[in-house]
């Protein structure tokens, strides 16, 4: 008997923190609706409210940056443009479980991710979800089990989180572009920022896009061809449609044996043919259509952004016209197609930077420095390579003097072999901490 008020405690004591985190997650306003992430809810709700035929875009964040929806809808007056695009980091299956529910009778959906391995497979990251869900928590019913694992887990540091924005009477201050406030009503990211590239290289090589037989996994190409039955029971199409990529950031794959004679790596005739090659291994494992010719997604890096997805306002329109004409011919429409594309711009490496190398923190400057402890990075510096700081064991603080947070392109292994922390300007803390790019390191940025 005496067992049981012990049993009873311990029980006890391991329930309240999961329910206080549960309380501090689900109980405390949202406080993420300006940032980013916050536009997934208001895009949920736009799909559910058009009632009539719809097109909708599925994707990551190439689909926000790739479409103008006010030009799809003209060429297409009997529909309505849904952009369900928005970042790759919270993986397409939660995209489309989240689009399902939304999709009805005489819908079109075209699914156009980002070539990778977050978009094609069943990857989710579970704190840009909680991010996204942030104020709409009914939404986690429209998400199948199998992904809630990444979702909770991520539970515990999003509820502190937002215990301390309470706590302070704040909330996320996002950066200029990566915020809510770039959206359209489409769901479009629409921001005369988005201009021509500022890429010091025009492409990200730390993000090299590789095209072989890995992707998708076995599981998400199952998921996919399912999910096309089951639109195709509620009397909706589904398509799949290469999303825009940057020549000059293809790398060989599995796939690419034969493109040998046809241009070096980061060619743009190596990246058509591996895009080529491609779309054969996608035609062979999924089991409905593939619209239009891979090889015009494949694009010339000054119709891009900032990433090798991201495209400017011009490439935006560019790849829009190549869209509404691949849907054209599929639905067996001969309309004419009056998209008028303006100007490819001159990127910024050309035009504003006489030498490429001074934008660029390469890993060579600083890697393997065992006595340095402070680096300090320049606003003049547009990009830093990944594994900078790999073998500065000494290092302690990485100051950044760029007040906007999206001026530097940083990748995935930014902070391999370090320990130091990021340390930005005060008044740009939260922008850096719910930046595209940055929030990956939100634990170790601080302010100075």
């Amino acid at each position: 008997m005496k067992r049981k008020p012990f049993f009873l405690l311990l029980c006890l004591a391991l329930l309240l923190p999961l329910l206080f985190m549960g309380v501090c997650a689900v109980g405390i306003p949202a406080k993420y609706g300006a940032t980013y992430m916050g536009e997934l809810k208001y895009k949920v709700q736009r799909l559910s409210s058009v009632r009539g035929p719809k097109i909708v875009l599925v994707g990551g964040s190439s689909a926000a940056f790739g479409a103008d929806s006010s030009l799809i809808e003209k060429e297409f007056p009997d529909y309505e443009v849904v952009n369900f695009g928005m970042y790759a980091a919270l993986g397409s299956r939660m995209m489309l479980d989240l689009a399902q529910r939304g999709i009805g009778e005489g819908d079109i959906v075209i699914f156009m991710p980002e070539i990778n391995e977050q978009t094609l497979s069943d990857f989710t990251d579970g704190a840009y979800a909680l991010q996204g869900l942030d104020g709409a928590w009914d939404l986690l019913g429209q998400i199948r089990p199998d992904l809630y694992p990444s979702v909770l887990g991520a539970m515990p540091a999003f509820a502190m989180e937002k215990l301390r924005y309470q706590l302070a009477g704040t909330v996320p201050d996002p950066g200029a572009l990566y915020c809510r406030g770039s959206f359209n009503e489409y769901g479009d990211v629409d921001s005369e920022m988005v201009s021509r590239n500022i890429m010091p290289e025009e492409y990200d090589p730390d993000l090299p896009v590789v095209m072989n037989g890995e992707l998708p996994t076995e599981e998400f190409a199952g998921y996919l061809n399912d999910y096309s039955r089951k639109l195709g029971k509620k009397g909706a199409s589904f398509y799949y449609h290469f999303c825009p990529v940057n020549g000059l950031s293809v790398t060989g794959g599995a796939l690419s044996g034969s493109v040998d004679s046809e241009g070096p790596t980061g060619s743009l005739c190596f990246a058509k043919q591996s895009a080529l090659d491609f779309y054969t291994h996608l035609d062979a494992v999924l089991d409905f259509p593939l619209l239009g010719d891979p090889r015009e997604a494949i694009m010339e890096a000054g119709w891009f952004y900032d990433t090798n997805f991201h495209l400017n306002q011009a490439g935006r329109t560019a790849f829009t016209r190549q869209l509404v004409r691949d849907l054209k011919a599929a639905l067996g429409d001969t309309s004419l197609t009056e998209i008028d594309v303006p100007a490819m711009p001159r990127t910024l490496a050309f035009s504003q930077m006489s030498d490429k190398e001074d934008a660029v923190l390469r890993r060579s400057t600083y890697a393997g420095n065992t006595e340095i402890k402070q680096i300090t990075v320049p606003e003049t510096i547009r990009r830093i390579e990944d594994g900078a700081f790999d073998g500065c064991t000494s290092l302690e603080a990485i100051y950044l003097e760029a007040v906007e947070p999206s001026q530097i392109l940083v990748g995935r292994r930014l902070l391999d072999g370090t320990d130091a922390d990021l340390f930005v300007p005060e008044e740009s803390l939260s922008a850096y901490r719910t930046d595209y790019r940055f929030s990956q390191y939100a634990d170790r940025i601080r302010a100075r």
